[in-house]
């Protein structure tokens, strides 16, 4: 490519790609998977969003707390906004984003950036997210470029040289020869490994999509808990996980040269597979007891002074314990009043309760407030 030779481009019609929609659609599930537990278990519920919000306090609280979020919402559309009226010009010596002539914004450099290629570090194409990221000697702050954002406005160049040859930004930046002069930046090559495509991560990932489902499913299906979240009950299945991963991580290892992920990557797909392995053992661990564990009892219990826990009258039976939430129902009842709460001790002296009738009586009793 000549000196003189110069292409521009503007922004067109911005469309997300596969791999960003699959990222934002795993956000988005994940904040709604935690609002809908939230309500389950009522830590989350409306007429305390009502409370909050008709308390003058409350609201102007809310209110500087969520302004300062505001401001930056609305600054963040307004550049993206006016980003679109820019134009990014490509030649011999560099790329320039720039303001067309007469914006008002051009006489503030506002937005406008510069890169030459003689100072270039790294050119990194990445194929998953159709972008191209350039980092500068010495800049802490890189370029990001998504291609599918700009499209060809004018090329100064003989018409007769440019032929019926499609341009793209890419195969502009392609015929700089930046891409086979400079290398890769090392801190995005794991943006681009493919975790479904790789044999090991892919195993990996659908083991823990197996659990994780088999946990979501169960918990529905279950009516019991274990009596107690310590140490005791929790030590085991943090074992059973220990020896889970451990037994992947071998089996990683043992697999051909060629085909072994980047020991990073596996590491973390490896964490994501213990903690599945420990929720799951957590939830299969209830179900197990139902199975070989003792009967499922009724005894009797009645609440401490605090309005806290509910004591048996059998010492050898475990405490069920409460948190503040319900303190008030516990306390609309007489402290000698007997509860029947149905209890099994299951294997290793571990226990469970089965409270949906507690459960119920507190909802019941929130509703009528």
């Amino acid at each position: 490519m000549q000196a003189e030779q110069k292409y521009i481009f503007v922004r067109g019609k911005t469309l997300m790609s596969n791999r960003e929609k699959l990222i934002v659609l795993t956000l988005v599930s994940f904040i709604l998977a935690v609002f809908f537990w939230m309500s389950y278990w009522e830590l989350l519920k409306p007429e305390d969003i009502k409370k909050v919000l008709g308390s003058t306090s409350n609201r102007a609280g809310l209110l500087s707390m969520l302004l300062p979020m505001i401001f930056m919402l609305i600054f963040i559309i307004f550049v993206q906004l006016a980003y679109r009226k820019t134009r990014l010009i490509v030649d011999s010596k560099g790329m320039f984003l720039e303001w067309p002539p007469g914006s008002v914004f051009a006489k503030f450099k506002f937005l406008e950036k510069k890169v030459s290629w003689t100072d270039l570090q790294h050119a990194t194409h990445l194929t998953s997210f159709e972008a191209v990221q350039l980092r500068s000697k010495g800049s802490s702050v890189p370029w990001g470029i998504r291609l599918r954002d700009w499209k060809i406005y004018s090329v100064e160049i003989p018409q007769d040289a440019l032929g019926d040859k499609k341009i793209d930004l890419l195969s502009v930046l392609r015929e700089q020869g930046i891409f086979e002069t400079l290398s890769k930046d090392p801190r995005l090559l794991a943006m681009e490994f493919d975790l479904m495509k790789h044999p090991v991560t892919r195993k990996l990932l659908l083991v823990t999509g197996v659990l994780l489902a088999y946990c979501f499913v169960d918990v529905f299906m279950q009516h019991e808990g274990w009596a107690f979240f310590n140490e005791d009950y929790l030590l085991p299945h943090i074992a059973i996980a220990v020896m889970a991963t451990a037994v992947l991580a071998w089996a990683a290892l043992k697999t051909e040269k060629h085909e072994q992920a980047p020991i990073g990557i596996t590491v973390v797909v490896l964490a994501i597979a213990g903690f599945s392995f420990l929720v799951a053992s957590y939830v299969s661990g209830i179900r197990l007891n139902q199975l070989v564990g003792g009967p499922l009892i009724s005894a009797e219990y009645h609440r401490d002074d605090k309005c806290e826990n509910l004591i048996p009258v059998e010492n050898n039976l475990p405490v069920v314990e409460y948190t503040s939430m319900t303190k008030d129902y516990w306390c609309s009842v007489k402290a000698d009043e007997v509860f029947l709460v149905k209890v099994r001790k299951g294997l290793f002296g571990l226990y469970q309760f089965d409270l949906r009738e507690q459960t119920k009586a507190i909802r019941d009793y929130k509703k009528k407030l």
